[in-house]
């Protein structure tokens, strides 16, 4: 009598293993650890940027001058006192993560288990990152280039390999990461200095004569104990825009260890463990934000 038990585990290991054949002896783990990486950094800067927006704010009612309100109330302006479009500076950077954070996510589906619906839903994902980021007034040619590599990751769910398919669409995505990076340097700097013209007008307005009570009052001490709080905030505000700033230029360095991996499973990806602990340090940064 034929002993059908080990006939059955046979046929239910067989998709696993085909898969496994697949995959080439693939380490999707460093993927997953890049996907829930780029997810955290997405989520703490948008608080961050939150916190930011409101300081914004304040500064602009804080530093106004002596005059009707009217319609226009209370408008964000430079060093220079120009109008300032922080909501847009803010959303290119905003997209920019979202699109990192979708891509990480879609190289994770497509190095691990992920079957054909799954990894067609990453595309449509990526797909619609690609949109809100050409729609915040990217360059046309860094959105050109991030296209390109969209476009492979939609062929890629057509061929069984996973390690070609990662190849093909990593060596597209290259070029569109590095010209983005680059981009994204420069709006970061301009958000930098705006922080440190509004920290500074902060401090110009608290150190006027007559804005602070009487030295050993108490009033003194409460008041004293805010603009120490409003400090502290503006501090770690710009250790988060540090932050986001130093991850979003090391991405391509990144990527680009974890493409040479693919041919040298040896090879050391110094860039990934940075990546994740500046993720953390990022995230208890954001914790210590104040609530909006």
């Amino acid at each position: 009598m034929i002993n059908l038990l080990p006939c059955l585990i046979r046929a239910a290991m067989l998709p696993l293993l085909l898969s496994l054949a697949a995959c080439g002896n693939l380490d999707s783990g460093k993927f997953v650890a890049l996907r829930d990486a780029a997810r955290q950094i997405d989520g703490s800067a948008a608080s961050s940027f939150a916190a930011l927006e409101q300081s914004a704010r304040d500064s602009a009612v804080l530093s106004a001058p002596d005059r009707k309100v009217g319609l226009e109330g209370f408008p964000l302006v430079n060093a220079e006192g120009q109008p300032y479009d922080l909501s847009g500076q803010l959303g290119k950077v905003e997209a920019s993560l979202d699109l990192l954070a979708s891509y990480a996510a879609a190289l994770a589906q497509l190095a691990g288990a992920g079957g054909a619906a799954d990894i067609d839903k990453s595309s449509q994902d990526l797909s619609a990152s690609l949109r809100r980021l050409q729609g915040s007034g990217l360059s046309v040619s860094t959105a050109n280039g991030l296209a390109s590599a969209v476009d492979a990751f939609g062929h890629a769910r057509l061929t069984a390999q996973r390690k070609s398919s990662l190849r093909a669409v990593m060596d597209q995505a290259q070029p569109g990461l590095e010209v983005l990076a680059l981009e994204m340097q420069r709006v970061q700097q301009d958000l930098q200095l705006y922080l440190t013209d509004i920290s500074l007008r902060y401090l110009r307005a608290v150190d006027k004569d007559g804005f602070r009570p009487a030295y050993g009052s108490w009033a003194r001490y409460q008041g004293d104990l805010q603009v120490a709080a409003q400090l502290a905030d503006f501090d770690r505000q710009r250790r988060a825009l540090d932050a986001i700033g130093k991850e979003m230029r090391a991405f391509p360095d990144l990527h680009r260890q974890l493409r040479q991996s693919l041919d040298d499973s040896g090879k050391r990806i110094d860039r990934l463990r940075e990546f994740v602990d500046e993720a953390k340090r990022l995230r208890s940064l954001y914790r210590a934000l104040p609530s909006q």
